[in-house]
């Protein structure tokens, strides 16, 4: 949350690294990289897929299924949403663990 630049971005990558945010902080934090990126730029961003939010594994997680982040897209009301994918974990033995995909273009 400590992020303030303005119109400094075509594209900004996020990849496994805004999923420890819970729901709620996750939508200033959304709210500033919106800030960040230049006219019409991209937010890539990934994150678990689910629906659970909390503590896992020592550390917190807020996962997204396609319900979920339309609601959280709505509520933020800044960002296109111009696709959405899942795909596999590549980590050997997680092959089960599914992420959600996000490509988001910043609205006028």
């Amino acid at each position: 949350t400590d992020f303030h630049e303005k119109e400094k971005y075509d594209g900004i990558w996020a990849c496994a690294s805004l999923l420890h945010l819970p729901c709620e902080a996750l939508k200033q934090v959304l709210f500033s990289l919106y800030c960040a990126l230049k006219p019409d730029g991209i937010l890539y961003a990934s994150f678990k897929y689910g629906t659970f939010e909390g503590m896992r594994e020592e550390r917190y997680y807020t996962d997204f299924d396609e319900e979920k982040m339309a609601r959280l897209l709505s509520e933020v009301n800044v960002f296109e949403l111009e696709k959405e994918w899942i795909t596999q974990d590549v980590i050997p033995g997680r092959e089960a663990q599914k992420w959600m995909n996000i490509l988001l273009r910043k609205a006028e």
